[in-house]
């Protein structure tokens, strides 16, 4: 047996253009085996739980001929449902997370995420070879095609357009009329003949290729690949060669202007240039990137802040740069482009000062050339944006020349280099609102050649930062520490598995330390029960604007000009807020200035001060605005998410009320302040996270000092009942529209403890498992149904089960009786173990990822667990049985809500 070790640029097999690059002493493996023509790469990871793997098929849709539209990813959906999804259980993933596939112009990817042992990447390639390579369609019947397209044609439905623009920019090349997915007529007339001849002309070893990236041990792996994979597997109709992608044909040969009406509010402009990128044109590229970050500052300084500039890689080769203006009418887009050119003009006129020319620089030479992420999945997505969608990445070895054409480059090379109105052929495409006036390219022109000979004065960063120093001199703010501690600590406990330690206070706060060596800051996040769903309906509409008033204009520790200034000078970020069950302020701070966070903290929660000024002065705009602009269209799909809500109790009849103007003028300031203090003073299930790079034992001290100065104020939280209907049928969508977005929503008696909690959402899973193989691939009903599942322990218990699909209005009724007599169903042991790995798995990903972490910890606090309970989440995992899973399904007798959209 034979292998080859290819060169750096590894892709040369694949295409001329698109390089795949490694680190010096890497450890990764990358082959080709002679024999069967397979490419493999083994990408060691240390640390990932789980092992990503992508098999990669070097065909698509443009690889189709006209009779063959919709081949591709009809192949997709056959591979995934034939061969892999039956192995779901035995390689312990969950369907979407862990297991998905897509269909693009230039390749099929199938992914897969498995736990890391080498069993379970052994039965993966096992798969591939046995299931794909050898011959798929010898488990293929026509019956189960004719099943598939239903499938597929429901998912064509749902797809719904590209976005805006799409056809202007693909134009008449070559990816014209070949989206991958074909149409509802191309489907039809699909057979087994046509499908087996594109699989056995493409899904070959020599057209493939297997990507390999976890915390694995290389040597097993690539034995494994190379005696799987060391002969040609099916033969091939005909001789494949790597089918040779024109990305040429995407510049346009003319420019484009093209104007588009719709709903939107305001106008959205993007002007785009299109040129190719090849590695020899190594300067060029390193210009138009100075150039655009020159371009970013110029418009950072002049303040346009309704304009953005963006440069990115569209497809393979082609290279999109440009700006996007987002204005309220025509007077205002024609205004900014004025602005734009006289920018355009004083960026070729103002010499770039050095110190701002070795900034770009630098920023230009970290993003060209950025390292390989560190974690598996985005490393998996890095080869399968370079191998499967022919990504253009430069080189990492090119790094030392670029860095000697920048040090050679003079400043005004850069500024010569092009203007913001190129003659070459572009794209001018705008968005506006229905009814505007029209608008003609010449007048956009005219506009930016009235600003060229304007003039516009530029500001560059070092001197604007100056000016505002001499304006604005640093501010010798005090802050007024806490005289007494109202509580001490009575406990602490080390909490191993979660790296924690948990410290409570007499007060009845408690205090989590989660120590994170990687962050780059530390994180506080004070949080608790209490939201405005305490309040009535009829108290509601005006407690409601608290969450604007508490996140824009601010209820904050200090008035808003020295907390800008506090915060922007110390690297500190605040923002606090109130939902309908919970409330959070969260600050962020580097080590140095932990002490100045806890003391916002600390002022935020006891001493905060009162902007009634502000708030005046927003409700005297709210009365002077408009009253069109009053008001809130409310579409059919906004009140069909909102029954939904509603049904499930979170939601409020008056969620969407805006205050009139007799509302406002009749607000009672005083009022909000008060329910702010009910909601934050509240030390009852009040807990604080403390994540980062902290120093442990000057935060225990803070911890003590300040959290301690909180009187204990434990408040009966008074919530209302849960008036959610016991039965609710609602249709918003219309007679004449044949498929429904559906939702089915029943309610549990269950109530979930801290073992429930678990056992629900492996119900979930199992669930989810069984309708999508039932409805979807048994009976080809539905596209892509998803199962849910949502739990409340206040402020009233409560277990709810929600399935989503969209189908024909007539197999609403149908599947609304499987969903119910799946809840019958009984629970395979084996298929449960299986779950519970998965849950096992995903939790422990969280815990191990802080931020991650931060959202479980919280979320066990609001759902009543304790640390212990998160701290000990393997046993109570393991010691769920099929008797609970049958006792929490079995529960549900009926379907409590149907939503039809």
């Amino acid at each position: 047996m034979r292998y080859g070790l290819l060169a750096t640029g590894l892709l040369s097999f694949i295409t001329t253009e698109a390089q795949i690059t490694f680190p010096d002493n890497s450890g990764i493996t990358d082959r080709k085996i002679q024999e069967s023509g397979l490419h493999y790469i083994i990408h060691p990871v240390k640390g990932d739980s789980r092992t990503e793997i992508r098999l990669i098929i070097g065909a698509g849709s443009l690889m189709e001929n006209p009779e063959q539209a919709g081949i591709a990813h009809f192949l997709e959906h056959l591979v995934f449902k034939k061969t892999l999804f039956g192995n779901l259980n035995q390689l312990d993933v969950k369907l979407e997370r862990d297991f998905n596939a897509s269909t693009h112009y230039e390749s099929t990817i199938y992914k897969i995420s498995v736990p890391n042992t080498p069993e379970n990447i052994g039965m993966c390639l096992e798969i591939f070879r046995k299931n794909i390579f050898s011959d798929l369609f010898s488990n293929v019947s026509k019956d189960d095609i004719e099943k598939e397209k239903n499938v597929i044609i429901q998912e064509l439905r749902d797809r719904g357009n590209e976005g805006p623009f799409y056809h202007e920019k693909i134009g008449n090349s070559i990816f014209r009329n070949k989206l991958p997915g074909g149409t509802e007529a191309d489907i039809r007339k699909i057979d087994k003949a046509s499908l087996e001849s594109y699989f056995r002309k493409w899904y070959t070893t020599g057209n493939a290729h297997i990507v390999i990236v976890g915390d694995i041990n290389t040597s097993t792996t690539e034995k494994k690949i190379t005696s799987l994979f060391h002969d040609k597997g099916h033969k091939a109709n005909e001789t494949t060669s790597y089918y040779q992608i024109d990305y040429a044909s995407l510049i346009p040969t003319q420019s484009i202007f093209s104007l588009q009406q719709g709903k939107q509010k305001n106008m959205s402009t993007e002007r785009i240039i299109v040129v190719q990128r090849k590695p020899e044109d190594l300067k060029v590229t390193l210009m138009q990137k100075l150039y655009s970050e020159l371009i970013r500052q110029g418009i950072k300084d002049t303040g346009l802040q309704n304009v953005t500039f963006f440069d990115d890689w569209y497809m393979g080769n082609i290279f999109h740069s440009g700006f996007e203006i987002r204005s309220k009418d025509k007077a205002d887009l024609l205004k900014t482009y004025e602005q734009l050119g006289a920018l355009s003009e004083q960026v070729k006129k103002t010499e770039i000062q050095q110190e701002l020319f070795d900034t770009i620089k630098q920023k230009v030479i970290k993003n060209t050339f950025a390292p390989l992420p560190t974690s598996a999945k985005d490393i998996a997505v890095y080869y399968e944006d370079i191998i499967g969608r022919h990504k253009y990445v430069l080189p990492s070895e090119s790094g030392f020349l670029a860095q000697k054409i920048l040090n050679e480059l003079k400043e005004e090379e850069i500024r010569s280099y092009s203007s913001l109105l190129p003659e070459d052929p572009h794209f001018n495409l705008i968005q506006t609102p229905s009814g505007l006036s029209e608008i003609t390219e010449q007048e956009l022109t005219e506009s930016f050649q009235t600003g060229i000979k304007s003039g516009l004065k530029i500001r560059h960063q070092e001197t604007v930062k100056e000016q505002v120093l001499k304006a604005a001199p640093l501010i010798h703010y005090k802050i007024e520490s806490p005289k007494k501690l109202f509580a001490r600590v009575i406990s602490e406990k080390k909490l191993d598995r979660l790296n924690a330690s948990l410290i409570k206070l007499s007060n009845g706060i408690d205090v989590i330390l989660a120590p994170d060596s990687k962050a780059e800051k530390n994180t506080i996040i004070y949080y608790g029960r209490g939201g405005f769903s305490q309040l009535s309906d009829h108290k509601y509409p005006f407690y409601k604007d608290l969450n604007y008033y508490a996140n824009q204009i601010g209820i904050k520790p200090y008035k808003y000009n020295i907390l800008s200034d506090i915060l922007s000078q110390n690297s500190i970020s605040y923002s606090s807020y109130i939902g309908s069950y919970a409330n959070e302020i969260r600050i962020t701070a580097p080590d140095e200035n932990m002490e100045l966070a806890f003391k916002l903290l600390y002022h935020s929660v006891y001493n905060y001060v009162l902007p009634v000024e502000d708030f005046k002065g927003d409700i005297k705009q709210k009365l002077q605005e408009n009253d069109k602009e009053e008001q809130v269209s409310e579409n059919e799909y906004a009140r069909f998410q909102q029954a939904e809500e509603l049904f499930l109790g979170n939601y409020r009849n008056t969620e969407n009320k805006k205050l009139t103007k007799q509302e406002l003028k009749k607000l009672d300031i005083k009022k909000l302040f008060a329910f702010y203090d009910q909601v934050f003073r509240n030390t009852n299930n009040r807990a604080v996270l403390i994540s980062g790079n902290f120093n442990i034992h000057q935060t225990k001290d803070l911890v003590t000092k300040y959290f301690g100065a909180y009187k204990p104020d434990h408040q009966i939280l008074q919530w209302q009942s849960d008036s959610s209907p016991a039965i609710s049928n609602k249709d918003f969508a219309p007679e004449n529209q044949t498929r429904k977005d559906v939702a089915l929503i029943t309610k549990s008696p269950v109530i979930p403890s801290a073992k429930n909690i678990y056992a629900i959402q492996l119900a979930k899973e199992l669930l989810q498992a069984r309708f999508f193989e039932t409805a979807r691939n048994k009976y080809g009903k539905v596209y892509s149904p998803s199962v849910s599942c949502e739990y409340k322990t206040y402020p009233v218990p409560s277990v709810s089960f929600i399935v989503k699909f969209r189908s024909e209005k007539e197999d609403i009724p149908f599947l609304k009786n499987l969903f119910l007599d799946l809840m019958k169903d009984s629970v395979d042991t084996h298929t449960l173990e299986n779950s519970k790995k998965a849950l096992l798995i995903s939790i422990a990903e969280k815990i191990g990822d802080p931020y991650s972490k931060e959202k479980e910890i919280i979320q066990s606090y609001l759902d009543q667990l304790n640390t212990d309970d998160l701290e000990n989440y393997e046993s109570l995992i393991n010691s769920v049985t099929t008797d609970d899973i049958k006792a929490i399904l079995n529960s549900v007798k009926s379907v409590n809500a149907q939503l039809i959209q």
